[in-house]
This record gives structure tokens, sequence and C-alpha cells, in this order.
């Protein structure tokens, strides 16, 4: 389902140790002609480039690559139901936003990415499906390739040197291996972690008959630092309340994720918007990848900025402001990428609708507890020495008098 800028705006506005991963992504080592070829095909089915079009609010994305920069989420107070706040059926609850952050970068400078760049925020689960789409076409065409290059005759195929057709044609041919990993990657043991981006249940060994059983739900989440996603454990069918002791492959009936696809999203591989045509195929036009245009007309964007020739008007330029404050705020740690908590730095760090005091207001706090307790003891001595002197003083009198 496509995420309009509309609605991505309207979210905006509402009140264990690492494993090595068993599948790497590796793509083969070929020449630059046969990588082109290899990537028109992937994207032989796809629209040609659409240039900028002022009349029908069309971008030219054909020089940019997406980059992803952050993963954050953000949980914020959600009304459901009619204006009055006391309407029957209204439902008032805590909702969990998870959004992530990623930039438009000219492809001839996505290293650095400092200037003519765009910078965008759509829901994680919109952004994780239209990547790993990509990821896993790029990832069958790396293997259909490696399959029609590494056939080897029979009196090779058990012989010491498995890539020797391979080899002899230029064509590195470890793909072999890699691409037979992922075909028999239930049978030997793992389950794509990229089937578990949407939350969903948990399959569990437990009594149906039981009412009391607890029920497991997966879905992505951000990392504590939002530099990485993963598959969380969560108590609700919303995948709003993580339970960070719990993993997932716990309850995987025996199997283990694997994260080869998830992995390629977050760790800085470029997802070129554009592909060359075949230099060998007269008349043949650049294709473009259509999770670019996806991602870009789903996402709230801060273009303006950064020098970005995007959108000019509409309602995605008036409401600029207002998402480029966001995505500040997220940037600047305002909210705790995991918990989705607000965080208030240097003062107090508000969580789970509590507040807790610094180290330095503690102290602050004792110091002022100590004195006021000190203030009060000597109070009350020098109240007990100005009776017992006035009373000293009276005697002292009567007796003159007497």
């Amino acid at each position: 389902m496509k995420v309009s800028s509309t609605v991505v705006l309207s979210l905006l506005l509402a009140p264990v140790a690492a494993k090595k991963n068993p599948f790497p992504l590796k793509q083969p080592k070929t020449t630059n002609t046969r990588k082109a070829k290899q990537l028109s095909k992937l994207l032989s089915k796809a629209k040609t480039i659409r240039k900028l079009d002022e009349d029908e609010g069309e971008i030219d994305l054909s020089g940019y690559s997406i980059k992803f920069e952050q993963c954050s989420s953000v949980k914020q107070w959600s009304y459901d139901g009619e204006e009055d706040n006391n309407a029957e059926g209204a439902d008032d609850k805590l909702v969990m936003n998870r959004f992530a952050l990623f930039r438009l970068c000219p492809s001839d400078n996505y290293s650095s990415c400092n200037s003519n760049y765009g910078e965008y925020l759509i829901s994680l689960e919109e952004y994780l499906m239209s990547t790993t789409e990509y990821f896993q076409e790029q990832q069958e065409a790396m293997c259909e390739e490696c399959d029609e290059n590494c056939q080897q005759d029979d009196a090779n195929q058990n012989g010491d040197d498995a890539n020797a057709y391979g080899n002899a044609n230029g064509y590195d041919c470890s793909c072999v291996d890699e691409c037979d990993k992922i075909e028999n990657m239930e049978d030997n043991g793992y389950l794509d972690a990229s089937n578990y981006i949407e939350c969903q249940q948990l399959e569990q060994e437990n009594d149906d008959d039981d009412d009391n059983a607890v029920v497991y739900y997966a879905g992505a989440t951000c990392s504590s630092d939002g530099s990485k996603v993963k598959i969380g454990v969560y108590s609700d069918e919303e995948c709003t309340y993580i339970n960070s002791n719990l993993y997932v492959d716990d309850y995987l009936n025996g199997f283990k994720l694997s994260h080869a696809l998830l992995k390629n999203v977050y760790t800085g591989t470029e997802i070129p918007c554009s592909i060359p045509a075949d230099e060998d195929d007269d008349g043949a036009e650049d294709q473009e990848n259509e999770a670019c245009q996806e991602l870009y007309e789903g996402a709230a964007g801060c273009e303006s900025d950064y020098g970005f020739n995007g959108y000019e008007q509409g309602n995605r330029a008036d409401n600029e402001d207002v998402v480029c404050d966001f995505i500040s705020q997220i940037q600047a740690g305002s909210y705790d990428p995991a918990s989705g908590e607000i965080v208030l730095k240097g003062k107090n760090s508000v969580k789970g609708g509590g507040s807790s005091s610094t180290g330095g207001q503690k102290f602050a706090l004792t110091v002022l507890s100590l004195g006021t307790i000190g203030l009060a003891v000597y109070a009350a001595t020098i109240h007990s020495q100005l009776t017992k002197g006035g009373k000293a003083d009276l005697s002292q009198q009567g007796g003159q008098m007497a």
C-alpha cells in the first residue's frame, strides 16, 4: 500500500551479541559492461525515467541514489473517534510510529552527500518493503547470471577445481556457493528476516485450550542508536510494546533469522534511482528504479535547505518547514530511537510517563536537605538559649525589687 506525503505529515503532527550472517549478499566480480547488463535486466520491466514536468509535478531522479540515514521510533497519543472526547466509541491510546530517515544523494557524490540532496521521512515499514524488494530482485538477478555463467560439464563437477569453468571465462563463480545457500535457506534452518517486517503473530507451541497462554508478535524495530533495523518481539498486536528481553529466534520453531537482505538496507549499500541502458542495445533508454519513485512520492521531504530541486509548490512545499523541524528533532535525539519516548537532554529524561533527576540535581537536593536540617537545629538551639536567658533576667530583677 502506498503512503502519501499527506499521511506522513499527519503522523508528524499527531499529538544479544551479533551473529555472523551465513548468507552475505555479494555481487560477482564482473566487468562494468556485464554489471550494466545485469542491472538493465533487473529493471527491464520498469518504466522509463520520468523527466521534470512542473504541470504533472514529476521530478527527475535519474542522477540520484537512496541513502539510509536513521531509524527512529516516536510514541504518540492517538485519538480515534468523534470530536467530542466523551463520545461513545472514542478510542484514546498510545501508538508507536516508526520512521526511516533517508536522503536522495547525487549519485556522483554519494559517499559525502553534502550538497544538492534532499532529506526525507517515511514510515519504516514502507521503506523496508520497497528497499528489501529491490535487494531481493537484485539477488535473484545475480543468481540467474551466476547460473548462466557457471554451468560445468559432468567431468568438472566432481573435479578439484570447482570454479574452473567460471575462471576460464573471467567470471568469479564463488557466487555458486552463495546462491546455493540462498536457495536452500530453509533446509539449512534459516528464515529471511524481511518476512517479519510487518507486525504479525508468532507461531507458538501453546495449548489452544489455554485462555491464559501468552501471545507474542514480531515486527521491525530500531536499534538503540537508530543506526540499524532489527526484528523485535512485542506483547501486543500493533507492535507498540517491545520486550527487549525476548529474542525472535526463540519463537521460530527451531529456525533462525537470516538478515542478509535487511542488512543491505541500513549498511550504506547504494540504491541507484536509474540504471544505464545496455550499450549493445540500440535505442534502449535508461530505466528507473521504481523503489526510488515510490519512496520519494510517499515521503515527507526537506529539500530547499539543501539545494535539492524538488517540488516548489503545493501541499508538500507548504508543509516543508514543519517537516524540516521534525526531522531536526529526530536527528538531535529528541526521541529515543528504540522506545519512542521523548528525551529532554541536560535536565530530565522523560520515560514511561515519569521523570528521573540527573546526578547533579540529586546532589543539590541532598545538600539543600542537609542545610535545611542544620538550620532547623541551629534555630532550635538559639530559641532554647533565648528562652532560658529571659527567665534568668526576670528572676534577677525580681530579687532586686524585693
